[in-house]
C-alpha cells in the first residue's frame, strides 16, 4: 500500500487573467487535506475506486476522469487494485471550493509514481497535464502547482513553448485573513466556459474588462512580492472592483451564491473583501492590517449565516509515504 497527500487550495489573486492574459496567479494552501491510498492486486485487471467524499464505492476507474488521466500517464504500473481516496476538503455540490479536483490529480500521481518504481518525485507539468485534460483541456494549472508545492505559489502560466514556473513567496508580515463560507458551491469549469462565450461573442467589451483587471492584478501580484501591507489592501480593493465590474457586464454570475451580501459584510466590518477563484459561491477572503476587524467579520457573518472556514493557510505541500 502507498499513500499520498496533497492540501487544497484557495486563490487569492489571479482569476480569469491567469488563463485568457497569462498574467501570474497567486494562491495559498492550507491545512485540509485529501490522500489517496493505492493497493495493487495480484490477478486483477482494472483499478476500483472507493470514496466517502466522491460517493463511490468500488468504481471503475472512468468514474473519476482525473484518476484516470493519471494512471494513463504513469509506465510500469500493476494491472490492477484498490484506489482510497479520503478527504477534509469537503463533499457534495456545496463543498467549500478548495481544489479537491487539484489536490486528488497531485496525490494520485505521486502514489501511482511511487508505485510504479520511478525515481524521484513526479514532474508537477506531468500533473498539470493529467488535471487539464480531464477538465476538458481548460484551467492553467495554478491549482495543481499548488497542491504540490503548498504555503504561498505564484504560478507563472506556461507561454509559448515554455513550461509553466512557480515561486514560493512568504506571507506578508502584518497582513492577517480569515475566509468565510458563501454557502453554495460552484464549478470552476462552467465559469470558464462562460467566460469563453463572452469572449467568443463580444470580443470588445471583454476585452475593456479583461485588460484593467489583468493591470490590477499584476499591480497586486507586485505589492504581494514586496510585502507592502498597505499597498497589498489597495490592490486587493482595486482588483475586486475590477472584477465586479467585469461580472456586471458580462452578466457571468461570479457574485451569485451569496458572495455579493458575505462581500458586502466584510466591507461593512472594514476589511476587504476577495472573490477566492471563480466566484458563483465557495468562499470569500477577508483581509486586513488589524486582526480586530475579522473578529467584526465573524461576528456579522453568523448573524447573517454564513460561517468561517476554520482552515491554517500555508499548509504543506504533496506528502508520500507513511508521514502522508
Amino acid at each position: 500500500m502507498i499513500r499520498a497527500s496533497a492540501p487544497g487550495k484557495l486563490m487569492l489573486a489571479g482569476e480569469y487573467v491567469v488563463i485568457e492574459r497569462g498574467v501570474p496567479a497567486l494562491a495559498v494552501a492550507v491545512d485540509r487535506r485529501l490522500s489517496v491510498e493505492v493497493v495493487p492486486e495480484a490477478g486483477r485487471r482494472q483499478w476500483l475506486v472507493t470514496s466517502p467524499a466522491l460517493a463511490l464505492k468500488d468504481a471503475q476507474l472512468k468514474a473519476v476522469p482525473v484518476l484516470a488521466e493519471v494512471v494513463a500517464r504513469v509506465p510500469g504500473l500493476p494491472s490492477g487494485g484498490r484506489i482510497t481516496v479520503s478527504s477534509q476538503l469537503g463533499e457534495g455540490a456545496d463543498k467549500p471550493g478548495l481544489g479537491s479536483s487539484a489536490a486528488l490529480c497531485a496525490a494520485a500521481l505521486a502514489a501511482f509514481w511511487r508505485l510504479s518504481g520511478a525515481s524521484g518525485p513526479p514532474d508537477v507539468h506531468l500533473a498539470i497535464a493529467a488535471h487539464r485534460a480531464s477538465q476538458g483541456g481548460r484551467g492553467s494549472g495554478y491549482d495543481v502547482a499548488a497542491s504540490v508545492h503548498g504555503g504561498v505559489t505564484l504560478f507563472h502560466p506556461a507561454q509559448g513553448s515554455a513550461l509553466p514556473v512557480i515561486e514560493r513567496l512568504p506571507w506578508p508580515a502584518g497582513l492577517h485573513a480569515a475566509v468565510f463560507r458563501a454557502g453554495k458551491g460552484s464549478s470552476t469549469v462552467e465559469f470558464l466556459g462562460r467566460m469563453t462565450s463572452w469572449r467568443d461573442e463580444d470580443p470588445e467589451s471583454f476585452d475593456a474588462c479583461i485588460e484593467p483587471l489583468a493591470a490590477e492584478t499584476l499591480g497586486l501580484i507586485g505589492a504581494f512580492r514586496e510585502g507592502n501591507v498597505p499597498q497589498i489592501l489597495d490592490g486587493l480593493a482595486q482588483v475586486q472592483e475590477e472584477l465586479q465590474t467585469m461580472d456586471r457586464i458580462g452578466e457571468l454570475g461570479i457574485l451569485a451564491g451569496g458572495q455579493c451580501q458575505l462581500l458586502g459584510l466584510i466591507e461593512d466590518a472594514g476589511a476587504i473583501g476577495r472573490t477566492s477563484g471563480a466566484g458563483g459561491g465557495d468562499c470569500a477572503w477577508a483581509l486586513t492590517d488589524d486582526p480586530g476587524r475579522l473578529a467584526a467579520v465573524a461576528a456579522s457573518a453568523a448573524e447573517l449565516g454564513f460561517s468561517r472556514l476554520e482552515v491554517e493557510l500555508g499548509g504543506a505541500g504533496l506528502r508520500v509515504g507513511d508521514d502522508a
